[in-house]
């Protein structure tokens, strides 16, 4: 694929991914303020704004390497890229006094964190590829506990039901 063109791909990937999660947000704001009419015109431009990113990723797909060259990529260069990311946002928080954006960020390099000792984890736990795998990812927060979710999130203190289950 011509770099530029994948380039341009990316970027609309994640413009209609950021779009969609901003639509979302929208959509719940919405409904929290008694507008079911709006929230349902967010809520389903936020469907389509995934979509639009969903059909972008798959273009892409071509992208992507072999499972051994994506967990490099991924828990060597991504991941750890992230945590730096959020650890400056996080600083530059507390230098303007912002607490929520600093415990956002904050909780979320201890997310990401976690997300490289699932990695060896799962290294460690078999190395049957076929073996169910459940994973339990907190809605709020991010956080990921396995195999089962926590009554209520160690990073958020969100409850159970605010996690989803995704599985082998």
């Amino acid at each position: 694929m011509d770099k530029q063109l994948q380039k341009q791909l990316e970027e609309l990937f994640l413009a209609m991914t950021r779009g969609a999660a901003r639509k979302k947000i929208y959509a719940l704001r919405a409904r929290q303020e008694g507008n079911k009419a709006l929230a349902c015109l967010f809520a389903a431009i936020s469907s389509s704004e995934s979509a639009q990113a969903a059909r972008f990723l798959i273009q892409l797909r071509g992208q992507t390497g072999s499972n051994e060259q994506n967990c490099s990529l991924a828990f060597t260069d991504e991941i750890p890229a992230s945590i730096t990311l959020y650890e400056k946002a996080a600083g530059q928080a507390g230098d303007v006094h912002d607490k929520a954006i600093h415990s956002a960020c904050s909780q979320s390099v201890r997310v990401q964190r976690m997300h490289m000792n699932l990695k060896k984890k799962l290294e460690k736990k078999s190395q049957d590829k076929e073996s169910k795998v459940s994973y339990h990812i907190c809605q709020f927060c991010g956080f990921i506990m396995a195999d089962k979710a926590p009554e209520n999130c160690p990073i958020c203190t969100a409850p159970a039901s605010r996690f989803q289950e995704i599985t082998t």
